[in-house]
Parts: C-alpha cells; sequence; structure tokens
C-alpha cells in the first residue's frame, strides 16, 4: 500500500526517474563519499545514491516513512548483524535517522561517516519541504566546516532568491548569506508534475559549493547571519534606519559612519553588494 502524503509535513514525492538520475549525476557521489540527504521521502534519491556506493546518512522527520525506508533498503550493506565482519564493503550503507533537520545534531551524526570514510567533509543532497525549506537551507549554510557543498531542491521562488543580484525584487538576507558561504548557481527546473501530489509551484535544483576562502573567522561567521537578517528585516527602508539598532548608534550616527565607510546613507538593504554588506558588519 503506497504511503501517504503528510500534509502537515508539507510532503511532495519526487517521482521523476529521469529528474532523480540527473539530479544524483549533478551531485556525483563518489564510492565511500558521506552524504547527508535530508527528507529521503521514499528513498528515489537514496537508492541511486547506495547504486553508486555512498555512505548515505538520511535523515527523516517522518517515522512511518524512516520504518518504509528500512524495510526497503535495509540497514546497510556496511552493517554486519553478527558482528563477525565489520569491515566489509566499507563507505557504502545506509544510516537512517528518524528526526527532525532543524533539530538533530548534524556534527554527532555525520562525524563517525567522515573519520570512517576518510572524507574530510560531507557533502549535502535534498529535496526539501516547501514549508522550512528557507530554515533547513539556511542553517545547512552555517556548517562550512562539516559540508564541501549542498545539492538542494528548493521552491523555485526560494532558489531565485538565493542566487539573485543587488537590485533584485527578490534579493534579499537569504541571497546575501548563500553567497557569502558558497557560490550557487540553479542547475535545473522541474515542474508539479514530477512530484506526487503535485506541488501548486515549480522547483528547481541548487548547487552550492562552499567558498574555499572566506573573509571571516569562524567567531564572526556565526555572528554574521543575525546582523545581515537585521539589516534586511525592512529592506525598502534607507540603510541607517535598520542600521541603527545592529550598531546600537542613533540613525543620525549611522549615517555618519557610513559616510566614513563610504556608502552612501540614502541607499536601500535591497542594493547593497555582497562586499558592501561585509563592510558594513565589519564596521571599516
Amino acid at each position: 500500500m503506497p504511503m501517504s502524503r503528510r500534509k502537515a509535513l508539507g510532503q511532495n514525492f519526487l517521482r521523476n526517474a529521469a529528474a532523480a538520475d540527473r539530479i544524483v549525476e549533478i551531485l556525483s557521489p563518489r564510492p565511500g563519499e558521506p552524504i547527508l540527504e535530508i527528507g529521503p521521502g521514499r528513498g528515489v534519491l537514496t537508492s541511486r545514491l547506495l547504486e553508486r556506493g555512498a555512505r548515505v546518512v538520511a535523515v527523516e522527520k517522518d517515522e512511518a516513512l524512516a520504518d518504509l525506508l528500512r524495510s526497503r533498503l535495509g540497514p546497510g550493506p556496511d552493517t554486519d548483524p553478527e558482528g563477525d565482519h565489520p569491515e566489509a564493503r566499507p563507505g557504502a550503507g545506509l544510516d537512517l535517522i528518524a528526526g527532525d533537520a532543524l533539530e538533530v545534531d548534524l556534527g554527532a551524526i555525520l562525524r563517525p561517516h567522515l573519520l570512517a570514510s576518510g572524507f574530510a567533509k560531507a557533502r549535502v543532497l535534498a529535496n526539501l519541504p516547501y514549508s522550512v525549506g528557507t530554515a533547513i537551507l539556511a542553517r545547512l549554510l552555517c556548517e562550512p566546516a562539516l559540508f564541501a557543498s549542498l545539492t538542494v531542491m528548493l521552491q523555485r521562488e526560494v532558489a531565485e532568491r538565493a542566487c539573485a543580484g543587488p537590485g533584485s525584487r527578490v534579493y534579499g538576507s537569504l541571497s546575501v548569506l548563500t553567497q557569502y558561504f558558497t557560490t550557487p548557481r540553479i542547475e535545473m527546473h522541474l515542474g508539479p508534475g514530477s512530484f506526487q501530489p503535485p506541488p501548486k509551484v515549480a522547483s528547481a535544483v541548487v548547487e552550492m559549493p562552499f567558498r574555499e576562502e572566506r573573509e571571516l573567522a569562524p567567531d564572526a561567521e556565526r555572528r554574521y547571519p543575525p546582523f545581515v537578517r537585521a539589516l534586511f528585516n525592512q529592506r525598502r527602508k534607507m540603510l541607517p534606519h535598520n542600521l541603527a539598532g545592529c550598531w546600537n548608534l542613533s540613525a543620525r550616527e549611522a549615517a555618519a559612519r557610513l559616510e566614513r565607510i563610504g556608502i552612501d546613507p540614502a541607499r536601500r538593504p535591497e542594493t547593497l553588494r555582497r562586499e558592501e554588506c561585509l563592510a558594513l558588519f565589519i564596521g571599516v
């Protein structure tokens, strides 16, 4: 009996086999490589990753789906139930965690696989639910020490926001943060018919390799996302209005600091380039 959709979780299962093949090809997993899959659903992508020899760590919030995947895909070919040959087929297999991707300790579940595989970082493949896709993406972006890249399927509007440039109507805090940590690019589009049940919106797959060289130290990187979100909190207002709170200054003092930095106080957040957002955060 097919698994029913849990509306509360916003589940739309990928059913387009050709699209699934292409998505896994975009990722191009290497044998034994740890891949974090968020929301594996019915395992359309999971099974393909396992066929390529990847070490899949899957996080599924729906416990019924997690049980279904366990029954279909098993504990994983690197797991020996008798304990006699723990080294059998190293690097391949499935580690399925029933949990919320916004709450699970990603480092704790991935580090044993990284240690066993010899890979320095994992990569992410995810068909993110529309309801929480932005929140999960924001969390993943803040783990540059854990991930080499993110390959995520998102609502098309969110994908366009992640890749948008200054001045675009969809440019905002997600654009700035995605482009600080990664170099995002949209690799493919999918219509509603690629999913069961069909959603009311289109989707897109975005490839996001993390930048190897970034301007901020790790401690500053942890403080940067809240700053950027506050900066874009009222994106239509002029910069001194938003920066006064960020800098704990009056609007007039914020305008004076902007002039010293070399940025026109009459500008709005939606016009700021990546480098200018960094300059405002650093306060140079």
